[in-house]
């Protein structure tokens, strides 16, 4: 039952795109109904997901004060210090690493990537894995630009990602083409060719919108805004940023419209 309920909540907030509402009513359902069949385990794995959609939202509910009496940041000491656990540790690490790239804070990703690498070693397949795998390649991508001591480690995980990835979106191109597209942005940001940057930008935000991906369409306009603004293109990053706002706001992600907002009129300070 736990395994299920994280494969539920997984593809409810970070996958389906669908109303963040609907998810969050959904989990806070299941949550109660794990208290009543004492499935500590069950809770475990469904509060991380149910906190990162409350997040998302804007909200400053703590769902692990209101369903465990403690704080996400106590929830998540005793968990790291819990023998076993292994799948509630991955999906507390995965939960924290999605939130901060879709916030934009790549410096918190790249910590919070590392940290999370001795979860991620073998063990089965599952929803965070496969984010794992997506994710830890924007983030290497990110950090590789920047020319740290560890940039050559983050270009081999990046080439990894896209490899990976590629292999996927074979079997399943609905799923995985507006992440490889994404993956190949970044390759090509990466590597200077802002031509090819460009368009792949472009592929991964039409594949997201055709697939009906409305937080990946979103994430996919965010990178972009700031392709653009690494080349100084005020004004076609404002309009992507517009895009992953009309995105953020249909898929119910107040707290990121807020965000995008603010960076939107800093933006648009610097044109007048």
């Amino acid at each position: 039952m736990a395994y299920n309920l994280h494969m539920y909540a997984g593809v409810a907030v970070w996958e389906c795109g669908d109303k963040l509402t609907k998810a969050e009513e959904t989990m806070r359902i299941h949550a109660k109904r794990m208290i009543q069949y004492n499935h500590d385990n069950g809770l475990r794995n469904i509060l991380p997901h149910l906190q990162l959609a409350l997040k998302l939202m804007g909200s400053a509910e703590d769902a692990f004060m209101t369903f465990c009496g403690i704080s996400e940041d106590d929830f998540f000491q005793q968990e790291w210090h819990r023998k076993g656990g292994k799948t509630s540790k991955l999906i507390g690490h995965t939960t924290r690493l999605y939130l901060a790239i879709m916030r934009g804070d790549m410096a918190l990703a790249e910590r919070i990537y590392e940290m999370g690498k001795m979860y991620h070693k073998g063990g089965i397949l599952f929803i965070g894995s496969i984010m794992r795998a997506f994710l830890g390649g924007l983030v290497a991508f990110a950090t590789a630009r920047y020319h740290g001591d560890n940039e050559k480690e983050m270009i081999r995980v990046a080439e990894e990602s896209i490899s990976t990835i590629k292999i996927w979106a074979k079997h399943s191109y609905w799923n995985f083409a507006n992440k490889l597209f994404l993956l190949e942005a970044e390759y090509w940001f990466l590597n200077g060719n802002e031509k090819l940057a460009r368009r792949k930008f472009g592929d991964s935000i039409a594949a997201a919108a055709k697939h009906r991906f409305k937080n990946e369409e979103g994430l996919a306009a965010q990178r972009a805004a700031i392709f653009h603004l690494h080349y100084n293109r005020k004004q076609e990053a404002s309009s992507y940023l517009k895009h992953a706002k009309d995105c953020y706001e249909q898929w119910g992600a107040t707290g990121l419209v807020e965000q995008i907002d603010a960076a939107m009129s800093e933006i648009l300070e610097g044109l007048d």
